[in-house]
């Protein structure tokens, strides 16, 4: 049995809306439609200019535009993680959610897992959870389609790491562990 009390910070919250929203493995089809989306504005922009002969114009006036669509076009395509992590920041910094951020009495056995915080008890047979994943910073046990338990790696013992993995390994169906991405592909 593996067990440890932690409390997820704003930070941990933040990752995970940014990992969930865009960055998980089969999210890779909306990145690339954004990108794609993205890349067609600009291409539109650019010939809308230069058919409109906006380019002939003084040179200088060339090269503003140029630069000004070059410029929008990096923060189109940079800014979308920034734009998430303000919506999780909008999220985690309402009072409404602060029992998000309650310290957490984590265990995890055969059994399965059990979280008890100041106002809940939650225990999750094993079967409950319906996908895995996780980055380098992070678990996610998700239980359904939108929630799921975020475990920071930090809170774990190097120790405690392997243990766990051995238990996600041992008891977490094959569909919750990797089945999800193949329906992805």
């Amino acid at each position: 049995m593996l067990s440890f009390d932690y409390a997820l910070s704003k930070e941990d919250y933040c990752n995970y809306f940014i990992f969930v929203t865009w960055e998980a493995p089969g999210k890779q089809k909306k990145r690339t439609r954004y990108f794609l989306r993205q890349l067609f504005s600009i291409l539109i922009f650019t010939l809308l200019f230069y058919y409109t002969g906006l380019f002939t114009r003084d040179k200088i006036f060339s090269i503003v535009a140029v630069v000004v669509i070059l410029f929008t076009s990096v923060l189109s395509l940079t800014g979308i993680r920034s734009s998430l992590n303000k919506q999780a920041q909008k999220i985690a910094d309402n009072a409404l959610n602060s029992a998000l951020f309650t310290p957490t009495h984590f265990s995890a056995s055969e059994a399965g897992i059990l979280l008890k915080d100041e106002f809940t008890e939650s225990k999750y047979m094993w079967k409950a959870f319906v996908k895995k994943q996780e980055n380098a910073d992070y678990y996610f046990l998700f239980y359904s389609s939108l929630e799921a338990i975020i475990i920071p790696k930090r809170i774990f013992k190097p120790f405690e790491e392997a243990l766990f993995a051995e238990l996600l390994v041992r008891y977490l169906s094959f569909d919750a562990e990797i089945g999800h991405l193949i329906k992805n592909i």
